[in-house]
């Protein structure tokens, strides 16, 4: 064998050795990289996920750690072995469209797809130089004369490729992958800079194309980023540059912290390292303007915390748009404005439940995970943000009255038990109180207190109330009662109006008043006439002669001024019974209408004189419209049922109603 051959087989050899520690090598770094990234999920918040489904991804990819290193792995080495192998170069447009290959496709998967894309294309300028120096020395490696950069089995492409290969078998739904790629882009791909230049000086030691000088990212330091001073041969590309330098200060907002600071001084010297001059304005311009933000002493932390993750993108914004930072109507300027002066005032009133931080949080950590704002989210967050605030305090402010109502209600019940006391021992229904003056007692004392002089007043109408619907015993009283009825009813007018009750619950309820006042005329004059009271009256008993004025009452009553908000009808609600279920007839019958109605054994032809507004209870009256009985819907239900009460037939109806009328006017 000749010397030559001699020196080509050792070349040879020595090729295959390199290529086969370069793939050790790799396999070594990179299970590293995976590790650390799986280790570090706990502290990632870019997973564009809620905070319990995130905590569940985290703890599924660590107990599965193993699998996805070594299915990664496996993927890997696959990339390594097509490269050996093969002999065809494929073209540019197959090799950027064979995500396919990996069983990726279908609508869902071309979300999957894209994502994959997305991290390739962001991350291609940056290793640039890598890939073409690690593939060439592959190249060298095992003799292949041509090979395409999407060949390397280095290549971010690649590397996508495995990722998606190990996480596959995890069987997850598109959003959770997506949210591992997130993690993947920036916690692996991002530290890529050391694996690529260990790995290339590795090949370089081993002589594999010595000509080649090893790469480097001069952007890039041992966490991603470069820190230091690129060479003044160095002439960076701008739009490389730009993204690579905000990408680092885009990953720090994707979530807030408990400190904040201002980050434009700092980007101003990172930028003068890398000579790029022209954004010199705006930064400055933009560093003004957060200063006074993070110096206003009213503003609360925690909404400057969350302002702050707003720095990076109103810069790229005002990059990207020319004249943004002078336009009067600079919309970013515009929400930072209105969020300031909302928050102060907010703070100032001592009301910090009703700030809108929550929305300014759960926004910008969306703005974060997509990576990108325009001019026009601005003003959809500023409006967002206004809308929540406005709602937001509503809501609270109808918490807070329901909880008040909740608690001072059972005190004011108590009250009106105590004041209507002699109105239950007779039996009379206190509809009247429990629609009207419980209502404007609880008003009352929400917002003035059981011991203003409101709420005094509106006692000893109650008080009036209750003495004016007990029947008397002696001339005296019956003539007190004639000169009280019409203030009574005048006073629960006034009151109804200032709760702003409905006009058809007025009316029913100044129809039931009548009816009752009307009771007890006829009831009083009845006892005067029979002498049936012989011991003192249970209104002498449980009150004194009524003889104040209610002029005060009446004009304290203005129309609305103690309007029922629905938070305290809900609260009303909750302390009552359900409307009991009725049958049909129940529901057809009318105010006024004639019924058969069975009493004692007796039939006889009664009228319906009142029924309340929500069908609870009915009076009904005779021929000569004395008060045969009242019922509520739930007895009444059960008369129908049983016969003792039944509607009347037209023909009979207006038989019986004519022989009444002729026999009255007789």
């Amino acid at each position: 064998m000749t010397a030559s051959n001699q020196r080509q087989d050792s070349t040879s050899k020595s090729g295959e050795d390199a290529f086969a520690e370069s793939a050790s090598l790799s396999k070594k770094l990179i299970t590293a990289m995976l590790v650390r990234m799986i280790e570090s999920a706990g502290s990632y918040h870019g997973w564009s996920l809620s905070d319990q489904d995130g905590a569940r991804m985290v703890k599924l990819i660590k107990h599965k750690q193993r699998i996805i290193c070594s299915a990664f792995w496996f993927q890997m080495k696959k990339h390594f072995s097509e490269f050996k192998s093969s002999t065809q170069t494929p073209s540019k447009g197959k090799a950027a469209a064979d995500w396919q290959h990996l069983g990726l496709s279908g609508a869902t998967e071309k979300v999957e797809i894209d994502e994959l894309k997305a991290i390739t294309s962001r991350y291609s300028e940056a290793f640039e130089e890598f890939d073409h120096a690690i593939l060439k020395r592959l190249q060298t490696c095992i003799k292949k004369s041509r090979a395409n950069i999407h060949q390397n089995p280095l290549q971010v492409k690649r590397l996508c490729e495995s990722f998606q290969y190990a996480i596959d078998s995890l069987n997850l739904e598109v959003n959770y992958k997506i949210a591992l790629y997130h993690l993947f882009a920036d916690r692996f791909i991002e530290a890529l800079g050391p694996t690529y230049r260990r790995i290339d000086q590795s090949l370089f030691d081993a002589g594999i194309q010595p000509k080649i000088p090893v790469a480097r990212i001069h952007l890039r330091s041992i966490d991603g980023l470069s820190e230091s001073k690129s060479p003044k041969s160095f002439k960076p590309n701008q739009s490389a540059c730009l993204l690579v330098l905000l990408q680092r200060f885009k990953e720090k907002s994707r979530q807030a912290s408990s400190s904040y600071k201002n980050l434009f001084p700092e980007l101003k010297q990172r930028f003068a390292t890398f000579e790029l001059n022209e954004y010199d304005k705006q930064i400055e311009q933009l560093n003004q303007m957060f200063k006074l933000i993070f110096e206003d002493e009213d503003l609360p932390s925690p909404v400057k915390q969350q302002l702050a993750r707003l720095q990076i993108y109103v810069f790229i914004t005002a990059v990207q748009e020319d004249g943004f930072l002078r336009r009067s109507s600079n919309p970013a300027r515009r929400l930072l404005d209105g969020i300031i002066g909302s928050e102060v005032e907010i703070a100032k009133s001592g009301n910090s439940e009703f700030s809108g931080i929550r929305f300014i949080r759960e926004h910008i950590d969306g703005m974060a995970n997509h990576g990108f704002i325009t001019v026009d989210s601005y003003s959809e967050m500023l409006k967002g943000y206004q809308v929540y605030v406005k709602e937001n305090e509503t809501s609270i402010r109808k918490s807070r009255k329901l909880e008040a109502t909740k608690k001072v209600m059972p005190l004011v019940t108590t009250s009106l038990s105590d004041l209507t006391a002699p109105l239950k021992i007779q039996g009379t229904r206190l509809i009247l109180f429990e629609k009207v003056w419980l209502p404007l007692m609880v008003q009352i004392a929400l917002r003035q207190g059981m011991d203003s002089d409101p709420w005094h007043k509106v006692i000893a109408m109650v008080k009036k109330q209750v003495w004016s619907l007990i029947p008397k015993s002696n001339l005296e009283d019956q003539e007190k009662l004639q000169k009280v009825l019409p203030q009574v009813a005048h006073s629960l007018h006034r009151a109804m109006r200032s709760l702003k009750l409905a006009e058809s619950l007025q009316q029913s309820l100044r129809d039931y008043l009548k009816l009752e006042q009307q009771n007890v005329v006829e009831e009083t004059a009845r006892n005067i006439i029979e002498a049936k009271r012989k011991t003192r009256s249970l209104s002498a008993q449980s009150f004194a002669p009524v003889e104040e004025d209610t002029t005060e009452f009446d004009e304290m009553m203005q129309t609305g001024i103690f309007q029922i908000p629905a938070e305290m009808a809900d609260a009303f609600k909750t302390v009552k019974p359900d409307k009991p279920k009725k049958i049909s007839q129940v529901d057809a019958l009318s105010t006024g209408e004639w019924v058969n109605m069975k009493l004692g054994g007796t039939k006889m032809l009664v009228k319906l004189a009142w029924k309340a507004e929500d069908s609870s209870l009915f009076i009904f009256v005779d021929r000569d419209g004395k008060r045969i009985c009242e019922l509520d819907a739930t007895k009444l239900t059960q008369q129908f049922e049983s016969g003792d009460i039944s509607l009347m037939d037209s023909g009979s109806a207006d038989s019986e109603k004519t022989q009444f009328s002729f026999m009255k006017s007789l």
